[in-house]
This record gives C-alpha cells, structure tokens and sequence, in this order.
C-alpha cells in the first residue's frame, strides 16, 4: 500500500476538525460542524482546483460571501509523480470498452495483490491479484489537482479558444476581437490572460504579458542561463534545430529559452524547440490555486473554506418557491469527515461522515474536475434520465451529455538506449504531417533517464524493469480530436467512484493516431543518426526511410497510450446541440443558479496542458457573473 508521510501534531489536530476557515492571517482555524450546518451563502462552491479556487476567491474579494468546500484537507503536496494518499485521490481508469482486448496490454496495469500490496506490471501479477485498471491520480488536497501536476503553463492555439465562440456564438470567447480592418479592437482571453498573469522570466513590460496578476509563471532554462551562463543543448536538441530549420536564425541557448507563450501573429504555426514555463514563484516554488485562496481569506473574511467536505448532491427547489419556471439550485448536502471518497487510499470502510447542508443565496458553483463535476451532476438528478434512473436518483433535469464528451490528450514516450551527450534537454512543440486543425499538435519533451509511462501507486512491490541507459522523448498530442470517452455513475452512493473509460481513438484517429505514427518515426530516425538504439516502439523489421515501422507502430501506440489531461466531460455547446451540458456562461441547462466552472466545461481540449486554460476561464467566468449583478441581469437572490 502507498505510504503517507509522517505528519506533525499540530497537523493532526488540525485533520480531526470537521472543517476550517482560513482566518484572516491565513492559518487554519477549525470550525465547528454546527455553526456551518443550515448557514446561507451568497455562493458556494464545490472544489478548490483552478476552478473552484480562483472562482471562490474572486467572488468573495468582490464582496459576496462564499462557502468553498474541498474534500480533502490542507496537506502539502510532494511534487509531481509523487502521489500520496495524502494529496490525491486515486481513480482506476479503462482506455478502451469492455471487452477490447487492448485494455490488457497496457504495460503498467495496477492489480492488488492478495496482501493488500500494489503490482504493476501487463502481466505475471501473483495469483489471486485483482486487476485494478490504469492508475489515474487526481489531486485532492486544497489546491485540487494544481497541488499535484507538472505544473506546465503553455497556452493553447487561438483555435481552441475560437473554437467557443463557433459553436455558440459568444464573441467573448474569441481570443481577440477585430474590427474590419482586421486590426486589434478587444482583446478577450488574451487580455484575461494578461489580467492574471504574474510573469517571473521575462521583462517587465513585455508585450502581451501581464506582470501584476496572481498567477505565477516561471521558466526554469532562463533561470538555469542567467545562473550558468549560455546554454547548451543535447544531440537529440541538435537534430530537432536541423530538421526544423532553425540553425540559420537561432542560437541554441536562445532556443532552449524561446518563450512559448509570446502571442505572435504565427505563433500557432511555429514548430520549434522552447523553453518550458511552469505554474512557479521566481524561486521555482509551486504555485497552485491553493495560494490564492489564502491570500485572499487573509484579504477578506467573505471566504469561508471547509476541509473534509465531500459535496453528496446540489439541491434544488421544484416548487418555484424562488420563481422562475426551472428547478432551481438553492443549497449543497456534503458529509463532513476525514477520507470519506472511496478514492482515498485511507478510507475506512464503515465511514459515513455527518450529513451537513448550507443554503445558496445566487448561485452553487460545481468545480470538482472532469472526474467529479459529471458524478455530482448526476448524484443531484442532473444527467442522462436512464442513466439516473438505473440508481433510483429522481430527474431533475434530462441531460444526456453529462459526463460525456470525456477528452484526453494521448501521451507516450518513444525510448532508446544510449546517450545524447551532454546539454540540455529541452521541449518542442511541433507540427505533424496529420494536423487536424491545421496548426502545430505534437508537444515532445524528455531527456537522458526521462521515462515518462504514466502513473501507478507509491511503492509497488513490482514494477516493469526498464532498458539499460534509457533516453525517452515523451509525446503529448495537443488538440486531440478524440471526444468518445465517459463518467458514469457506479451506484448512488456519493462516496463511491465513478467509471472512466476513455475509449481512445475513436473518433478523429486520423488525425490523433497519425500524428503519433509521424512523430514515432521522426524521433526513431532521430535516434538511429545519433547512435541511440530505438527500444519502443519494438520494430519487427527495419524501419522504412521516414523511420517507421507501420503496423507495430500503430499496435503499440494503441495499447500503450495514456493520459492525464481529463476535460470536456460537461461541455458547452451550442442551443441546438442537445449534448451540450453549459451555455457559454458556465450555466447548466434547463436549470437555475448551477454553474460548472472548471477543466470538464471545455468544448474541446485546450492544447497539451490544460492547467492554465483553467485558471483563464474561472477568472473569465467569474468576472461575467460580477457583470451580471452590476449590469441587472443576474438571478433575483432566494433565501431559504
């Protein structure tokens, strides 16, 4: 089983609480269950990730006050690929339907041993071991899962953005705004962006950067320059500048630092080697949404926080008591309890938690991932009618598109065994010979010893050995098509997990799975010139002279794909598009006062790293619904 990390007295005193608030200092003070039982808010909120955190904060800095309730506690995280029970929740996810013999040839499926120990392995598990499925960590902590990712802060193309305002005709989704003369008029998502942004790497006053926002961007390689002196790139960084043509105009230090979200004209076009900017302080700390609800609970003391608070169900008044015609969300029930989600490795079987329900003056806001956003949809009678019904969960609302529409970007490493010399390794965005969107779609990033297969628990008993003097280039397809995957819901019981299949390739894997082929046979040629001996994909016979090896590469991509990048699964559409779960302002259809404000609200994937994206549309979202109030147009309060 994963082990947890020793924790201090004070901290557990502060875990037996039933909840807290962040007092105006920002320590954590516990509050008693009581005086939060049947309390009225102006807002609450489910979730404090990207979403939740910064919807939360900004809404209570305006004045409102909020409940924000986070299922987890206030443990630190321990950097990515660390996933203690602690900090994450952990959901075992299927990448094909039942019965796709592909789900059993995934190298690193996590079976439970007899013993109760983790095995991670395709197959030889011990007898008796029970097949788990593909170990998918989310974050569940204060912070959510920006307490827990690689904190990679890339923007998407300005594709990804328009895509929105195409299907529902809102121009405040338009990455700019242009009048007739095509020059700037208004800049929308860009201009957010700025807003937020707190840039640490580049100089201040940079055009289309924001320095005096609250979330942090850093570039480790500038940092690394400025300390060492000129950088020097790898023999893998070599062959990407002479096959991207890059020789004649860039240096390889100025390479090894371009900055990736400098919002040129061509930008989305621009196959080239960057440098990689992260969610972090100036210092190379995380920065995550976790700092944000601090900073502002010591700002203001509107905001109201309570750990150990699993969200069961949205209520809603049926009766119109508030007016309106529509079922409306008037309040939230959660249980109040350490490690009451089956998804903690700590819950004790016979843990309930005390039932606790606070009362929404305007709004609840649901901002629990593309994982929990669909589940507790659904817990609330808000979902596809069959689907609800099988449970017994009586229908609020028909929407068959919820939890739907699951979207991943599809990740794989192309490993040799060799060196690349000395130098650094840096990252390239480039495009493949299959872009769907006609724009640059393959992120690659990796090093000497850089492995990266997706996850699995903290300390297996076994794991799959790996070749000898391993050098790894891990791809991640940006803008995937693929849109086919679900969250169903297992049972009714709120503290169960939901089924996750991602059901990849297929739909789009004209474009998905043939941009992995091509960039499997670039980095293989790549390989092969420098003295790297390619492992994976295994070739039956010798590559073609593009470098690849057709069918074997397509099999092992199939069954080794993965991915941590969950989105889509309540997106927004269009009127007439009956999967649409949100409008273009968040808002639920065919209910009141119910908005789904994170990562699983995205029409489609948002580029490679989705963290950022989020960050942007909370601060978009909440700065409409702070428009709606001042402007008349938003929902008459409803006090219980």
């Amino acid at each position: 089983m994963k082990s947890s990390p020793n924790t201090s007295s004070a901290l557990r005193r502060l875990c037996r609480a039933a909840s807290i608030a962040l007092s105006l200092s920002a320590a954590v003070q516990a509050a008693p269950t009581a005086q939060l039982a049947d309390a009225e808010y102006d807002y609450i909120v489910i979730g404090s990730g990207p979403g939740g955190g910064v919807v939360s904060s900004n809404l209570a800095k305006a004045g409102y006050s909020v409940l924000l309730l986070e299922a987890g506690d206030t443990s630190p995280g321990q950097g990515f690929g660390s996933y203690t029970p602690t900090v994450t929740w952990d959901f075992y996810v299927k990448h094909y339907p039942d019965g796709d013999a592909r789900n059993d040839h995934y190298s690193h499926l996590t079976w439970l041993t007899p013993e109760g120990k983790y095995w991670v392995g395709e197959k030889g598990a011990p007898a008796g071991s029970k097949l788990l499925g593909v170990y998918y960590p989310r974050g569940a902590t204060l912070g959510g899962s920006s307490m827990v990712n690689a904190m990679v802060a890339w923007l998407p193309s300005d594709s990804d953005w328009n895509y929105h305002y195409e299907v529902t005709g809102d121009e405040t989704w338009k990455w700019v705004l242009r009048c007739q003369n095509a020059a700037f008029k208004a800049e929308n998502i860009k201009k957010i962006f700025q807003k937020i942004e707190h840039n640490n790497y580049a100089t201040k006053g940079t055009a289309n950067h924001g320095f005096d926002g609250f979330f942090q961007t850093n570039m480790g390689s500038m940092a690394q320059g400025r300390q060492t002196g000129t950088l020097a790139g790898n023999a893998v960084m070599a062959a990407y500048a002479q096959d991207l043509g890059l020789n004649g105009s860039w240096t390889m230090a100025n390479l090894l630092t371009r900055d990736p979200n400098l919002l040129t004209p061509d930008r989305d076009q621009t196959s080239s080697i960057f440098g990689l900017v992260s969610h972090q302080y100036a210092n190379g700390n995380r920065y995550s949404s976790r700092d944000y609800i601090q900073a502002t609970a010591k700002a203001t003391t509107n905001l109201t926080v309570s750990i150990t608070s699993l969200a069961s169900k949205v209520l809603f008044d049926t009766a119109s008591k508030c007016g309106g015609t529509k079922p409306r969300a008037t309040g939230v029930e959660y249980l109040v309890g350490k490690s009451l989600y089956a998804g903690d490795n700590r819950k004790a079987a016979n843990a309930t938690g005390n039932k606790v329900t606070a009362r929404a003056r305007r709004e609840v806001i649901v901002s629990g991932g593309a994982f929990n956003s669909p589940q507790i949809l659904m817990l609330s009678g808000v979902g596809p009618a069959d689907h609800l019904k099988q449970f017994g969960i009586p229908v609020i609302k028909d929407l068959p598109g919820v939890g739907q529409h699951l979207s991943d970007n599809q990740e794989m490493p192309i490993v040799g065994s060799g060196s690349a010399g000395s130098g650094t390794a840096g990252v390239a965005m480039v495009k493949s010979k299959h872009p769907a969107y006609g724009e640059r779609d393959m992120f690659l990033m990796g090093g000497q010893g850089f492995l990266f297969r997706g996850f699995w628990p903290n300390n297996p008993v076994h794991a799959p050995d790996e070749p000898r003097q391993p050098y790894g280039v891990s791809m991640v397809k940006g803008s995937s098509v693929n849109n086919k995957g679900w969250v169903k819901l297992r049972s009714a019981d709120p503290q169960d997990t939901p089924e996750i299949n991602f059901n990849h390739y297929a739909f789009g894997k004209e474009y998905d799975l043939e941009a992995m082929k091509d960039t499997v046979a670039w980095i293989r040629s790549i390989y092969l010139r420098i003295g790297i001996t390619p492992m994976e994909p295994p070739c039956s016979g010798k590559p073609d002279e593009n470098g690849s090896c057709g069918k074997d590469d397509e099999d092992w991509i199939y069954k080794q794909t993965f991915g941590h990048h969950p989105t889509s699964s309540n997106k927004i559409g269009a009127d007439n598009d009956t999967m649409a779960v949100l409008d273009s302002k968040f808002r639920v259809r065919g209910v009141d006062g119910l908005r789904v404000i994170d990562a699983s609200a995205f029409a489609r994937i948002p580029g490679i790293f989705p963290a950022a994206s989020t960050f942007i549309i909370s601060q978009k979202a909440s700065d409409e619904m702070l428009d709606e109030i001042a402007s008349g147009k938003a929902l008459k309060t409803c006090s219980a």
